[in-house]
């Protein structure tokens, strides 16, 4: 293989990407977010971790007089937060506000504040630091670390792989793909490897689940600045989901006939820092186009009931074939209509056997229709239909 020689640089790739949250000890209502792509873990006993900053930038001064400091984890909800926070300055804006994000007390810290939303924050004290040139770089000891629940198995086990933790390499911001091993899994006996491994990968893209099927396709349809539907907000997962994928310059409209189901939703999107990029409506899908006027990239149904709530309010076939026609009339040409579902009941039925009927008429030269079904599985499996636009 042939290389070529390039100036001396900082050329480590990836690292990861974090959003430290300071206070100053004169002031500490002026609380700050600083990304920081120049951070590390150096030490495990005790554990620290360092991050380096440039003397000019607002923060810099904050931990220098507070000797405290917060390292949040950034996900894909936050990455674009992530980047507006590094190249705001806080002497100019009050960046959490302006991005609609709320602080949490840090554990073990009196000033420096947590990131709400965030999925891991490190809480640390500065122990030393040091003036490399351009940047000083900050020790400090993780004091305290708080995770979001929802990465935590009922035995406390963590899994950050459920995160969708953002790095950062050569001026972009990437997700992380799929687990490739585990530590230690280059010596560890087969046996071993396959089940973890197994329990690992289960976590993605499964056969016998159509709604890793559908957040799949959104996941390769979506990008930063688009509009998409979440014609049945439920709990709000889809809808969350959506939010993360349009990022704060896109659009996201969400409905659902259940107030319980609104609320539930604004209150989830609230914790995730997402409620500036979407808007809730109380009302049927079949109303859809009443309330979105513009194309939109994907459009996502997720039939049936809400989860946990009384099963007999459910989706209905004449509203559903109603929404689903005024679906296809708003998707943009590349867009996709997901809709999942579930023949599970009398009604599923009814909205399974309506809906293939309507797809299998659509015209093969506007649309493509991929269908996803378990033919071993019984009648009542969940069924995943994709429709996507022909561009035109």
């Amino acid at each position: 293989m042939e290389y070529q020689s390039l100036s001396p640089s900082t050329m480590l790739n990836p690292t990861p990407v974090v959003l430290v949250s300071c206070a100053g000890a004169e002031n500490p209502a002026a609380k700050n977010l600083l990304t920081v792509a120049w951070a590390g873990t150096v030490n495990s006993d005790p554990p620290m971790v360092s991050v380096s900053v440039r003397p000019s930038r607002y923060s810099h001064e904050l931990i220098r007089s507070s000797g405290e400091f917060v390292v949040n984890l950034v996900d894909e909800a936050l990455c674009e937060a992530a980047d507006f926070c590094g190249v705001r300055s806080g002497r100019d804006v009050d960046k959490a506000a302006a991005l609609g994000l709320t602080w949490r007390k840090a554990e073990g810290l009196e000033l420096a504040p947590a990131l709400e939303g965030a999925p891991v924050s490190l809480s640390c004290r500065v122990r030393n630091q040091l003036s490399l040139g351009s940047h000083d770089l900050f020790l400090g000891e993780v004091v305290a670390v708080s995770v979001r629940a929802d990465l935590l198995d009922g035995d406390g086990s963590l899994h950050l792989e459920r995160a969708r933790l953002v790095a950062y390499s050569h001026g972009l911001y990437q997700s992380l793909g799929p687990v490739l091993g585990f530590f230690g899994y280059a010596v560890a006996r087969p046996e071993a490897l396959s089940r973890r491994m197994a329990a690992l990968l289960g976590r993605g893209w499964e056969m016998k689940s159509a709604r890793y099927q559908a957040a799949d396709i959104l996941r390769a349809v979506l990008r930063p600045g688009d509009r998409a539907v979440d014609a049945t907000m439920g709990n709000g997962h889809d809808t969350a989901l959506l939010c993360r994928l349009v990022g704060r310059a896109g659009q996201v409209f969400a409905f659902d006939v259940q107030e319980s189901a609104v609320a539930s939703t604004r209150e989830r999107l609230r914790r995730e820092g997402l409620l500036d990029r979407v808007r809730l409506f109380h009302a049927g899908h079949e109303h859809l186009r009443e309330h979105v006027g513009e194309p939109v990239r994907a459009i996502v149904f997720n039939l049936g009931w809400l989860p946990g709530g009384d099963h007999a309010v459910t989706t209905r076939t004449e509203t559903t074939l109603s929404a689903v026609r005024q679906a296809l009339d708003l998707l943009e040409p590349g867009g996709v209509l997901v809709i999942c579902v579930y023949p599970g009941h009398p009604e599923g039925k009814r909205e399974r056997a309506a809906l293939e009927q309507m797809l299998a008429r659509l015209p093969a030269r506007r649309f493509n229709v991929l269908s996803q079904s378990f033919p071993n599985a019984g009648d009542g499996a969940p069924v995943c239909h994709a429709v996507q636009r022909q561009a035109e």
